[in-house]
């Protein structure tokens, strides 16, 4: 994956949790919730891994121009 996508994907991926953001705000419901929180969990880590590998690629990238 390039630099390109993967920054689309965080993109996409902080689309997901704004919209999962405002769902759990909207809810009443304790299980809806929790339901929520742990979607919003599962997002910023799956965030995470993409911008790690980002960060691997970059590295590669400046250890190629020295």
């Amino acid at each position: 994956m390039n630099i390109y996508q993967s920054k689309q994907k965080v993109e996409a991926s902080n689309r997901r949790l704004i919209n999962l953001g405002n769902e759990y705000a909207r809810s009443k419901d304790d299980a809806i919730r929790r339901q929520k929180l742990n979607l919003m969990l599962r997002e910023l880590s799956a965030q995470l891994v993409c911008l790690s590998e980002q960060n691997v690629e970059l590295m590669r990238k400046l250890e190629k121009q020295k």
